[in-house]
């Protein structure tokens, strides 16, 4: 009786006992879950420039097994401040600065000891992501069936669901139809370029387990299928073939110009043979108004030749000077570094935006998919192809060197209020109207040595008179064209 008690007893506190330990073993799994993240997070931001997490040696070395060769005690101290180790004469720390060129590791006081040991766990129980076991060839990336293409349409445009009861219209994120605002997220064309590039983008990966914020959100919830993505695949390898869809805009101008053709011809046919009308004055009062509308569509069409002011095209990345140049204060010059001194302003460089993008990895409303487009092209060598926006007829003659090197012209008078601009668009119309009357009422500052030779325009500045760039010969036809 007493041994039954006792086993009663055991049990009983067994069954109080384990909900417990359950739930202290899941809190204790989340802990460690949520400290790997945030030592992730901090990895990224702060180390992934200079280290890797496997053997091979990048600016510094390896981390791969670093906590098996060094106390963790030891490392919280060298990272929070390795320059104070070998000033203090340290001997590990001085032999890994001597390793590595005497490199100095930047300081990092900025993190507490709770961010330390994060990082330090993150680091120690890194894992290479395993290889995706899947039933379908993922390295096709052309040359798929028709019915393939069809269904990944259908799933991509949310009109037939994916097998787990959900449907989602991929297309409400993922443009296919181009617009003149910027969607920060990528278009289907952005995406099959991506998936296509040597090195890209890993669809069956990144649709299984979704690497932005935003679309871990949108995507919660939803598992797709092997099949589905490879459906998904088929059609993207179709949208990265035919590019964006293009609206049309209706041509009322043209139509307007062949219908007043066609009531002008009609007048002057019953004017002279068919004699239905009966007062001339309707045929003559036609053909004026005809003629008037059709004369100023012709002087308008014919001046707007060669001009393409509002010119907005999509840029291979989809950079915002909103919120670089804006909220971000980046100076012109900085991404622009030939405009004080070179004809042309000149494009950044891929190697320009790492400087930034090598901390900054993902971006607010754009996650990480325009910034890995920087990386693609670094690890590539093949340089981002922007798309020129502002540009003269080849037989005018401008420097911007003249301009914004010598007369100190201001970006915006030219370029418009870029730094509130989403999307670049031509500001001005550029004509030889607009240039000659810029220097017909523009001041010139004469202060610079450009101009200390010219003593009767120094004198009539001393007098009080305004000198612009027409008293400098800035309207002659020899400065532009020659």
């Amino acid at each position: 009786m007493h041994l039954q008690a006792s086993n009663k007893q055991k049990l009983v506190t067994l069954r109080l006992t384990a909900p417990f330990i359950l739930i202290m073993a899941g809190f204790l799994l989340s802990s460690v879950s949520q400290a790997q993240n945030k030592g992730k997070e901090i990895f990224e931001k702060n180390c992934v420039i200079c280290h890797k997490l496997t053997e091979e040696k990048l600016v510094g070395p390896g981390l791969k097994d670093v906590t098996k060769r060094r106390d963790k005690a030891w490392m919280k101290k060298f990272i929070h401040g390795s320059q104070d180790m070998v000033k203090a004469g340290d001997k590990t720390a001085v032999k890994i600065f001597n390793e590595n060129m005497k490199i100095p590791m930047p300081d990092h006081k900025f993190l507490t000891d709770a961010d330390l040991d994060q990082l330090i766990t993150y680091i120690e129980t890194y894992k290479p992501a395993e290889a995706i076991k899947v039933s379908v060839d993922i390295t096709k990336k052309d040359g798929f069936w028709r019915d393939d293409v069809l269904r990944g349409e259908r799933l991509f445009s949310g009109v037939i669901p994916f097998a787990k009861g959900v449907t989602l219209n991929c297309v409400s994120c993922h443009a296919i139809i181009a617009t003149d605002s910027l969607n920060f997220n990528p278009s289907a064309v952005d995406l099959a370029k991506a998936w296509q590039e040597p090195n890209g983008t890993n669809l069956y990966q990144v649709l299984r387990e979704p690497t932005s914020t935003k679309m871990a959100e949108v995507h919660k919830g939803l598992q797709l299928s092997d099949k589905e993505i490879y459906d998904i695949s088929a059609y993207l390898s179709k949208v990265g073939k035919d590019g964006m869809i293009w609206e049309k805009t209706f041509p009322a101008r043209m139509l307007l110009f062949l219908f007043l053709g066609l009531l002008m011809a009609l007048a002057l046919a019953d004017l002279i043979w068919f004699r239905k009308v009966k007062y001339r004055i309707i045929h003559v009062l036609v053909i004026i108004v005809g003629l008037g509308v059709h004369g100023t569509l012709i002087v308008q069409e014919g001046i707007k030749l060669g001009r393409t002011q509002n010119y907005m095209p999509d840029q291979p990345v989809k950079f915002s000077h909103k919120v670089h140049a804006g909220q971000n204060k980046i100076d012109c010059q900085y991404c622009h570094s030939f405009a004080s001194y070179s004809k042309s302003a000149g494009f950044p460089s891929s190697n320009l935006c790492m400087n930034c993008h090598k901390v900054v990895k993902a971006g607010m409303r754009s996650g990480k998919f325009e910034i890995n487009k920087i990386y693609r092209a670094e690890e590539s060598g093949k340089p981002i192809e922007w798309i020129r926006i502002h540009k003269l007829p080849d037989h005018v003659f401008f420097s911007h060197a003249q301009h914004v090197g010598v007369a100190k012209v201001k970006c915006q008078d030219c370029h418009g209020k870029v730094e509130e601009m989403d999307l670049v668009k031509q500001f001005s119309d550029l004509s030889m109207g607009w240039c000659v009357n810029c220097h017909r009422k523009t001041a010139v500052q004469i202060d610079n040595k450009y101009y200390e030779n010219f003593k009767a325009i120094h004198d009539e500045a001393k007098a009080g008179k305004k000198i612009t760039a027409e008293r400098l010969g800035g309207i002659d036809c020899a400065k532009c064209h020659y």
